[in-house]
């Protein structure tokens, strides 16, 4: 009896060492592991039972904030009075639901939130199992609680992050799609969480100055339609002055070119005529050096005529002094009778002849005379002649020096026409490749005109509304364009 006492004591004081070494060990888990560890003997399987033995382990109070049993007691209310309102039904559905479960292959999992003692909630994740009776019953539950309080307030913050910058993207899509349609005037009004508040405004901010970059685009093209309007008909009606310039320019070189031919035919006519009238002045101071001896000779011949007229005047006297003789003789055959009548008869004759000489010799000194007056009015004639050359040598000369004059100048016209001419034509030419490049011009007008009209088609696309006041970045109103 006693060997079998001794072996029972043994055996309790084994049992003990062994439950005091588990107990020891359990102590240093709960006390090590981190992680507050539960457990609760179910009396009927109900947890909530007063008969109910709820163990809370130190670290379980550790992580709720308290230290001692005397805060904390283990009872099931120190742990469900602290489930957050909103936590209640689902941990309890959830605990209710794993006792049920007579399988034992679920566990225990689920997170809610428990009061601390500052006041304020925590998340907990809870885990654990449960031990069946034969009949069914459960009559024993542990598990462990862990504070995940940091991972599900970083989960709800990168789930209300997420919906916030769903809400910020779509935001900005529906901004992109209204800029996509063309609408300047949309802007982002929602509110949208601070990280992105930035986009936000920039996006914004980038509308404003759009929209005031798209004004000004359209008062500037605008003022580009107007200017090329203006530009293409000042175009068109340069190149319709231009052709009727070069028009204008290419007659005035054909009437230029004739004009250079005929003073070119003016000037060696006057060539010619300069050389003509040298010959003639020549000629002329010949003619005076030729009247000047004619002048000399009827001079010598007014000489011959008065020594022609003295010696007429000799032979009247010898005639008058042969008729007186003959006279004379007549009276003295006569007197001489028979004998003197041969005498008589040849003085008769002498007279006679004497007479006829007499008679021819005023005759030839009245021709004489009348030759003398000729030759005295040919003299005179001849002196004007000679008066009127020697003017008209001069005036030959000077015609001659005029006519050269003229030449030179005639000459001097003509390189001068033939230097305009060929500044006509080069301007035709210069004129015809502006009317070119005028009628390049006009087509580039023409070009710039349909290139702002398609631009202000393109801008016509988008909406600009009235500035948004009250927006971030710039709202300046835009420029207004150059009038």
């Amino acid at each position: 009896m006693s060997l079998f006492k001794s072996s029972k004591t043994s055996e309790i004081e084994d049992l003990k060492a062994r439950l005091a070494a588990v107990s020891e060990r359990s102590n240093l888990l709960d006390e090590a592991c981190g992680i507050g560890l539960w457990e609760a003997v179910l009396h009927d399987g109900d947890a909530l039972h007063p008969k109910s033995l709820w163990t809370w382990s130190a670290e379980f109070r550790r992580l709720i904030g308290f230290d001692s049993e005397r805060d904390f007691p283990n009872v099931v209310q120190s742990w469900s009075d602290r489930l957050h309102p909103d936590d209640v039904a689902p941990t309890f559905a959830a605990f209710g639901g794993h006792l049920t479960d007579k399988t034992d292959r679920t566990r225990y999992n689920v997170v809610y939130r428990l009061k601390v003692r500052d006041g304020s909630y925590r998340w907990f994740r809870a885990t654990g199992g449960c031990k069946h009776q034969p009949d069914g019953r459960t009559i024993r539950a542990c598990g462990s609680l862990t504070d995940v309080h940091e991972q599900i307030t970083l989960q709800e913050q990168n789930v209300r992050e997420s919906a916030e910058d769903r809400l910020a993207i779509s935001a900005i899509a529906a901004g992109l799609n209204a800029l996509a349609q063309g609408d300047l005037g949309h802007r982002i009004t929602i509110a949208v969480s601070a990280k992105a508040a930035g986009l936000k405004t920039d996006f914004n901010a980038a509308l404003d100055r759009l929209e005031e970059t798209m004004t000004s685009v359209t008062a500037a093209v605008s003022g580009m339609l107007n200017g090329t309007s203006e530009i293409s008909q000042a175009t068109g009606d340069l190149a319709k002055r231009t052709e009727e310039q070069a028009a204008s320019l290419e007659e005035t070189a054909s009437a230029l070119e004739q004009i250079t031919v005929t003073v070119k035919k003016t000037a060696d006519g006057a060539h010619q005529a300069a050389s003509v009238t040298t010959g003639a002045r020549d000629a002329a101071e010949k003619s005076g050096t030729i009247v000047r001896r004619a002048v000399t000779a009827m001079s010598e011949i007014e000489q011959s005529s008065k020594q022609i007229g003295q010696i007429i005047g000799v032979i009247d006297d010898i005639a008058f002094q042969t008729n007186l003789l003959a006279l004379n003789a007549g009276v003295e055959a006569a007197r001489a009778g028979e004998a003197g009548k041969g005498f008589a008869v040849v003085a008769q004759e002498v007279r006679e002849l004497a007479q006829r000489s007499a008679t021819a010799a005023k005759e030839i000194k009245t021709l004489i005379s009348a030759s003398s007056q000729q030759v005295d009015q040919g003299v005179a004639l001849v002196g004007e002649t000679g008066n009127a050359l020697d003017h008209i040598v001069k005036q030959v000369a000077e015609i001659a020096d005029l006519v050269g004059e003229i030449a030179s100048s005639a000459k001097e016209q003509s390189t001068g026409l033939h230097e305009v001419n060929s500044a006509v034509n080069r301007m035709d030419h210069m004129t015809q490749q502006n009317a070119a490049m005028v009628e390049e011009t006009t087509a580039a007008s023409h070009s710039l005109a349909n290139d702002a009209s398609d631009l202000a088609d393109l801008i016509a696309r988008f909406h600009v509304g009235q500035p948004h006041h009250g927006q971030t970045g710039n709202t300046r109103a835009p420029r207004r364009a150059a009038a």
